[in-house]
């Protein structure tokens, strides 16, 4: 494959409606969107979630830094925070990693969906007179979304919030931190 150079990349999420998606990975996500991948750092994601799902206004201090404004009064504190964990591939066990200590640290509601997901990278020659290649490949999805209200009961992947006996805040205090 030395002869060719990667020229698109398409994903179709097969067993969940058939929702079509292409381009690369830099596609808009929503604030409350984790895409986790396996070179990612655990603890960076669930220091970030734990931001999400404790902030006072439940909206995501990075978008005051992309130049949106941040309406404080139109914040509602006692509506229920939600975070969507996202993972492809090998990644899915770091996500269901994640997830399990989230709930541990906070009451969470949990939904979880699987599905499967087509990947279709498109070739194109680097040298005359060779055609383009594409090439497909089938990975597993999951997507786990973890919010501080309820979640519909009746879906078949819902999880109630942990008991409190099970339920391990952990250490906040900044001098036992690592970093």
């Amino acid at each position: 494959m030395e002869k060719y150079r990667l020229a698109e990349r398409k994903s179709v999420i097969s067993s969940s409606g058939g929702t079509t998606t292409s381009g690369s990975d830099d596609s808009i996500t929503a604030p409350n969107e984790l895409r986790i991948t396996q070179q990612g750092k655990p603890r960076n994601y669930i220091s970030y979630a734990m931001n999400l799902l404790t902030s006072s206004n439940g909206e995501d201090d990075s978008s005051t830094r992309t130049g949106e404004s941040v309406n404080a009064s139109s914040g509602n504190v006692a509506a229920p925070r939600t975070v969507v964990l996202k993972a492809m591939g090998r990644a899915v066990n770091k996500a269901v990693t994640i997830a399990e200590i989230l709930k541990r640290k906070a009451p969470l509601h949990q939904i979880t969906s699987l599905s499967s997901c087509e990947l279709v990278d498109i070739y194109e020659p680097l040298e005359e007179g060779l055609d383009r290649v594409q090439t497909k490949r089938y990975v597993s999805c999951m997507v786990i979304t973890l919010s501080t209200g309820p979640l519909d009961q009746n879906n078949i992947g819902y999880q109630p919030p942990l008991s409190p006996e099970m339920m391990q805040p952990g250490d906040t205090r900044s001098d036992t931190m690592t970093v």
